[in-house]
């Protein structure tokens, strides 16, 4: 592997990407479950892929404070990304004025306007 493909993988690995959830379903007996449109993970260096646990590829944030993996679960669904954050590991309640946000390997789908029209 050369010194090139080495910065491109850095450049992958460590591009400050951050997404602003919105709230989606708060009154779900178990989640507080959030939402982000039109997001997909990122296409990781094929060397890469299987050191990158996907947990790992991002880090998730309450209004400024780092939440453990283990008090959320997320989820995919075509081009939206839940987090559920599990409300028996919380001791407050979220609301929809909270601050979200995702942080890593996260990156917008463009939608082409053409073929919606």
């Amino acid at each position: 592997m050369g010194v090139n493909e080495l910065v491109k993988i850095l450049e992958q690995v460590h591009e400050p990407d951050e997404y602003q959830l919105v709230s989606h379903d708060l009154n779900h007996p178990l989640y507080y479950v959030w939402k982000l449109e039109n997001i997909k993970m990122k296409d990781l260096n094929i060397n890469l892929r299987e050191f990158r646990k996907e947990h790992s590829r991002f880090d998730i944030f309450i209004n400024g404070q780092y939440i453990l993996e283990r008090d959320y679960i997320t989820e995919h669904k075509g081009n939206v990304f839940f987090v559920k954050f599990l409300k028996s590991n919380f001791s407050f309640e979220l609301t929809s004025s909270d601050d979200v946000v995702a942080e890593g390997d996260l990156e917008t789908v463009w939608v082409n306007l053409n073929q919606i029209l």
